[in-house]
């Protein structure tokens, strides 16, 4: 039996079920819900972990974006449709070199900005690196484990790099507004904004992972990658 095709296997099962069914088949949600269960934990038993929250938040924003540079980086067929650079249709070239790039230095610029921002009521003093190296373990697993599955469940699919470039934004953009709501307008409880948060964090994830949605009939190829 073809090695590769046996490797392959599983995940293009995932990719013929129902959407449901890849859902509840998928770790990389269960670990999402699992993670945000633990984050609403720790600040109903010492709301003093809100700040340690808040900058947690900040490094997961952070790891989608990684995530997601590296998965545009390593694209082997990269959808360059309805893409214009310099006012001229983009290339494949262009997709795999420039624009991975691009993406990371607007990203990291508007978490640079951003970390400033939240200095001024956050304090890294007041953070509790315990619980964080423990929950950040927890965030990087969870992108791992999906940026294993969208390499392996789209290594033949050509995916539009326009599209990959701003969905860590619709993502992220949501969630944060959620976490720094209460805190600059000074409303309460700050709980209820963690469950909005998860609630958003958690559609943000399922309206951005393309292979929930969609149906494959061919048949797998060789390899993971």
């Amino acid at each position: 039996m073809n090695k590769g095709w046996v490797n392959a296997q599983p995940f293009f099962i995932l990719k013929q079920m129902s959407p449901l069914q890849k859902i509840a088949r998928d770790p990389a949600f269960w670990t999402l819900i699992l993670l945000n269960v633990f984050f609403i934990y720790e600040f109903k038993d010492d709301p003093k972990q809100y700040t340690s929250i808040i900058w947690l938040y900040w490094c997961q924003s952070v790891l989608i974006g990684v995530f997601n540079f590296l998965d545009m980086l390593t694209l082997k067929n990269p959808d360059v449709s309805n893409m214009n650079i310099n006012d001229k249709p983009a290339t494949v070239r262009q997709a795999k070199g420039c624009l991975p790039f691009f993406f990371l230095f607007h990203y990291g610029i508007f978490h640079l900005a951003y970390f400033g921002f939240l200095l001024v009521d956050f304090k890294l003093s007041d953070t509790n690196f315990t619980y964080m190296k423990l929950a950040l373990g927890g965030v990087l697993l969870q992108q791992v484990i999906h940026f294993i599955q969208n390499k392996t469940i789209y290594s033949k699919d050509s995916r539009n790099v326009g599209t990959l470039f701003i969905t860590p934004y619709l993502r992220i953009v949501p969630m944060h507004l959620t976490i720094l709501l209460p805190k600059f307008l000074g409303w309460t409880p700050a709980l209820t904004f963690l469950i909005l948060k998860t609630l958003l964090d958690v559609i943000g994830h399922l309206v951005t992972t393309k292979y929930y949605w969609s149906r494959e009939e061919r048949k797998p190829e060789e390899g993971y990658i």
